[in-house]
């Protein structure tokens, strides 16, 4: 008698699933509802001519995938709850806990009745597929091997939810806080990572907090990974035996700890006494690293980040206390709060000193191999199977200098950043009066130094000018122009799209002559001072390569300074259909700016208000508007407005330097 009630018990079983079976039934009519139903609803008779489908699903999660991840989520999490409700409330553990079934039983049929109810509603949906698949016309749009392998996906990752959920219940003696605690383990470790990210940029000059906490932090939360993964259908066979294998490794944590908790234990807080201490700093912890986050980025200030400290600090551990004594008189805990802050000192005064030399670290030339730099630090973390040049969704890699003169410039503009040490604001850098550049060493060693900074260029323009005038930097400032360039390969074409202009584009499809339109490019870019890439004039038009179904391959503008380019074009004579020309122009409007009012959208609107101005000059000469068109500039001030009216186009009002202006005008325009 004794042995077999230890191995199965048939009465608990058919109470339990009194208890959950409505979960497990609800969960067939919610997967049948935004899975099969929907393809019928949304598919059928979506064909072409042929009577084929011209889009043919990646995977099924794509069929209302929100919701089958929203379910995907929840269900396990409800299911572990109800399954193990019994051990949360007192008079339920000790009826439970008084019969004659051992605790090994009760938790291992449990777990089996719960992994039965997740997988037998996936099968049901999956026979329902292969069913429809031929009797409603669908057969075309999905395959057999999809459906195995939606099915497959959603037990695997219905049992991860629901093993972790097991697994958090076990620690806690509230149900409300099994499911809480489920979703702040999966949360927890990214979180954590995120927030000392966010913070450590606060104490050491040049940390690259974009690049830490790109999109590897992300991947440490299971939910995003999943979805992520199972969105492009690129979830791989190894992914799955992970989450099977930390499945089962949850599940008997947390049997173990089901076997050691006492029953008296229902209602509290926390399970067991040795994890009270670990959840009250661990909230305190978090919670000091979120506020101190907080405040620091809102104000941008040091001192307001010491305050988010005190505050989130205090608030976390009163929080702890509050939770665990399910009161909120416990201010006498304070002794605890005061050795939690004298350890919190001491971290923060250590990585103040930097006593590891990290802001002022610059790698030694010999032992540099290559170094990117840009102010873009977002291609240094992307990702190139999350793209699909298929789609017009071009990968463009990181490009690493590795000529000596660059390298060496390069780095001889980190170290005087190093040196100075420059005071930006966020409200410098929102207002472009500085930006932000990242350098990425590959060192020699295998290693990578990677760093961030703020300044405004207009203190370092001798550096710029080394860096932006060596050949190589010219060679991969535009990606499109590499040799080695494999997106080059879609492009069939090119347009020539020109500003203000209501003709077509030009388009270029001979490849002989796109290769000849690049290499006269190729030589504007090498023939161009650091002063013409600076300038603020207005380019031309806009030189556009194409792939085969007419998405933009990449772009590049026809700048003023492209004087090979501009040779091509009136080789070809395709040069008055690039440019806007003084024909496509009425007249010009020049004024002197007295005020020296910034650019205002209600000008271009309504260029009247300008033109009715007393002292406003009205310019027809075809060489004078020529000679404006040819310096138009894309600056919000200067010392005179200029307003262009087109003839088939809206009027555009630009604004001119005192340089710019003809001497003979600038006596009129007194």
């Amino acid at each position: 008698m004794q042995s077999k009630t230890s191995s199965f018990n048939r009465g608990m079983w058919i109470q339990s699933m009194r208890n959950v079976g409505w979960i497990g039934a609800l969960y067939t009519l919610v997967l049948l509802f935004i899975v099969p139903l929907q393809i019928i609803l949304r598919y059928t008779g979506e064909v072409n001519n042929d009577g084929m489908y011209t889009e043919k699903l990646k995977t099924l999660f794509e069929v209302a995938g929100s919701l089958q991840f929203l379910f995907m989520f929840t269900v396990p999490v409800v299911l572990a709850i109800f399954l193990f409700r019994y051990i949360q409330t007192k008079s339920a553990a000790d009826y439970i806990h008084s019969l004659p079934i051992s605790r090994g039983v009760l938790f291992w049929q449990n777990v089996l009745l719960g992994i039965l109810s997740l997988i037998l509603p996936v099968i049901i949906s999956a026979i329902v597929l292969f069913l429809i698949k031929d009797s409603v016309n669908v057969d075309d749009l999905y395959t057999l091997k999809l459906i195995l392998r939606w099915a497959i996906d959603t037990i695997i990752l219905n049992i991860f939810v629901f093993s972790g959920a097991v697994f958090a219940g076990m620690f806690t003696g509230m149900s409300i806080l099994q499911g809480a605690f489920i979703y702040i383990l999966f949360i927890l470790p990214a979180a954590l990572i995120q927030f000392f990210i966010m913070n450590i940029k606060f104490y050491w000059y040049g940390f690259a907090t974009a690049y830490y906490s790109g999109k590897n932090v992300q991947d440490l939360v299971p939910f995003v990974r999943i979805i992520d993964l199972l969105d492009n259908g690129k979830e791989s066979y190894l992914n799955l035996v992970i989450y099977a294998i930390v499945a089962c490794v949850l599940c008997f944590i947390a049997f173990i700890a089901y076997r050691k908790r006492s029953i008296e234990i229902a209602t509290h807080a926390i399970a067991f006494k040795w994890l009270k201490p670990i959840f009250i700093y661990g909230l305190t912890t978090c919670s000091l690293l979120l506020w101190g986050m907080y405040f620091g980025e809102m104000k941008d200030s040091f001192k307001w980040l010491i305050f988010g400290y005190v505050f989130g600090s205090l608030l976390g551990y009163i929080l702890g206390h509050m939770i665990l004594a399910k009161t909120w008189r416990v201010f006498n805990k304070w002794k605890g709060y005061i050795l939690f802050i004298a350890v919190a000192i001491i971290l923060g005064v250590g990585l103040k000193v930097d006593v590891f030399g990290y802001s002022s670290y610059l790698p030694n030339q010999e032992n540099i191999q290559s170094v990117y730099f840009d102010e873009d630090d977002y291609s240094l973390t992307d990702n190139p199977k999350s793209h699909d040049p298929e789609n017009g969704d071009y990968y463009k890699p990181p490009y690493y200098y590795s000529d000596k003169n660059t390298v060496n410039f390069i780095r001889a503009l980190h170290k005087q950043i190093i040196k100075d040490h420059p005071d930006v604001s966020k409200k410098d850098i929102q207002s472009g009066d500085a930006r932000e550049i990242t350098f990425a060493y590959n060192l020699k060693n295998g290693k990578k130094v990677v760093r961030q900074y703020a300044i405004r260029e207009a203190d370092y323009k001798a550096f710029y000018k080394q860096i932006i005038e060596t050949s190589e930097y010219k060679k991969h400032s535009y990606y499109i122009l590499e040799p080695d360039n494999k997106n080059m390969r879609y492009v069939k074409e090119v347009q020539i799209d020109a500003m203000y202009k209501r003709s077509e584009p030009i388009t270029i499809k001979d490849p002989n002559k796109i290769e000849d339109l690049k290499e006269s490019i190729r030589k504007s870019i090498q023939n161009q001072t650091y002063g013409d890439s600076k300038s603020h004039q207005q380019s031309w038009s806009s030189i556009n390569f194409m792939d085969e179904n007419g998405q933009i391959v990449d772009s590049i503008p026809f700048e003023k300074s492209y004087k090979e380019v501009e040779k091509w074009l009136k080789h070809e004579k395709m040069f008055e259909d690039a440019r806007v020309m003084p024909e496509d122009v009425s007249n010009v409007v020049v004024l002197k700016n007295k005020d020296h009012e910034i650019l205002q959208s209600a000008w271009i609107n309504n260029p009247s208000i300008l033109t009715k101005r007393k002292g406003a000059l009205t310019i027809k000469d075809s060489n004078q508007i020529n000679y404006f068109l040819s310096h138009t500039t894309i600056q919000e001030q200067g010392d005179y407005i200029v307003v262009f009216r087109y003839k088939n186009s809206s009027p555009e009002v630009q604004m001119f330097d005192a340089n710019m202006i003809p001497t003979e005008l600038k006596e009129k325009l007194k």
